[in-house]
């Protein structure tokens, strides 16, 4: 009966969602704007979600696992129509999250790197070398009031997130040569996300940040527009990004936490017992996303050599002079948000480090222990 759903909803939510994008006003008319499906006894509301990536990233995934688990929980009072690569914001970014806030969209899944440009608080989560690894991040996401204060930064935005999922540790690729110095990143012109605590690094390193929507990148690196680019294992890979830049550099300047958002005033709407379903299936789709991340990151790497890529692993004392050379965007965004929000999660991130890691030295962790763990919060 669900798959029927789904095939009927879709004609209806596209039609929807251009109506919406034109002429969607108030948050209260947005949280209707899921369409209901008369399956017999029970109506289903179709809920539209979407994401920068494309239909085969673990965030599409997610999305239609998080469908799933709602049809069941709600006995099929709810489902999810997720669309990809921002198919209904004409690939934007920013319009993913500008819709989700005015209930155009239902649901989002969009990292901390997208939501700078509505409250530049998400800035300290990418502070270059913020986070060394996975585990740390998820410890501060799911456990430190910064952590869950980051869930309710969009509120005034329309926008509240129950759970952290994973964008990942932030890799770049590029077509021209190896990276191992920032000497080597000088000139290069790489495309990097609406984000200025990342223009801001890469600059100082010498390369040349260009901004683009994620649905231009491939196709710019290989017409030669840009040079290159900077994203996860799991975008590079489902994206074919290695197909265009033979040359990858293992990192850990970002790694960047995600958020499933849905708009305010939906679950504002929502029945107190309806309300516990959606925080609960929230947090059970990102630990699914995060699993799906952490188990296929190792595949996909070696899909890149395979393919003829060079991988080349930053050792940590490559990776400091790259962070001595950004200690002066620390200090802006000290200036910019209050040394209580960056120096409060420079201190959650040393304790969580701590908690996760105890007494080795995370900092000089390798590649492959980062990629080979597939224990996450949720």
């Amino acid at each position: 009966m669900k798959k029927g759903l789904r095939i009927t909803a879709i004609i209806a939510s596209l039609v929807i969602a251009s109506g919406a994008v034109a002429g969607c006003g108030s948050s209260a008319e947005a949280s209707a704007s899921g369409e209901s499906v008369d399956g017999g006894e029970t109506k289903t509301e179709i809920l539209l979600a979407s994401h920068p990536f494309n239909d085969t990233h673990p965030w599409q995934l997610g999305l239609e696992y998080l469908g799933d688990l709602l049809y069941e929980r709600t006995d099929g009072r709810y489902d999810v129509e997720a669309h990809p690569s921002g198919s209904l914001s004409g690939g934007s970014n920013r319009s993913i999250v500008e819709m989700t806030g005015t209930g155009a969209l239902q649901i989002m899944i969009h990292s901390g790197l997208s939501y700078q440009g509505f409250d530049e608080k998400y800035a300290a989560l990418s502070l270059p070398f913020m986070f060394p690894d996975r585990e740390t991040g998820f410890e501060v996401m799911n456990n430190t009031d910064i952590g869950k204060e980051a869930m309710t930064w969009l509120e005034d935005n329309g926008c509240i997130s129950f759970a952290v999922c994973e964008n990942g540790m932030r890799w770049l690729t590029n077509s021209k040569r190896k990276v191992e110095t920032p000497d080597d990143m000088k000139g290069l012109k790489l495309r990097v996300p609406e984000a200025n605590s990342l223009v801001d690094s890469f600059k100082i390193w010498g390369a040349d940040p260009t901004i683009l929507n994620m649905s231009e990148v491939y196709t710019s690196i290989q017409q030669g527009t840009v040079d290159g680019q900077e994203n996860p294992v799991a975008v590079i890979d489902s994206n074919k990004l290695y197909e265009v830049c033979p040359y990858i550099t293992d990192w850990t300047y970002c790694w960047d936490p995600a958020f499933i958002m849905f708009n305010k005033a939906f679950i504002d709407g929502l029945s107190e017992d309806d309300k516990e379903i959606f925080v609960q299936t929230s947090k059970d789709a990102a630990q699914y996303i995060n699993q799906l991340i952490a188990e296929a990151d190792a595949e996909n790497i070696q899909t890149f050599k395979d393919y003829g890529c060079e991988v080349t692993t930053l050792t940590p004392e490559q990776e400091a002079v790259f962070r001595e050379m950004v200690e002066p965007v620390y200090e802006e965004y000290r200036e910019k948000l209050g040394s209580d929000l960056v120096d409060g999660l420079i201190q959650a991130v040393e304790e969580a480090k701590e908690k996760v890691h105890g007494n080795s030295e995370s900092a000089s962790l390798s590649n492959s222990s980062r990629v080979e763990s597939s224990e996450t919060a949720a």
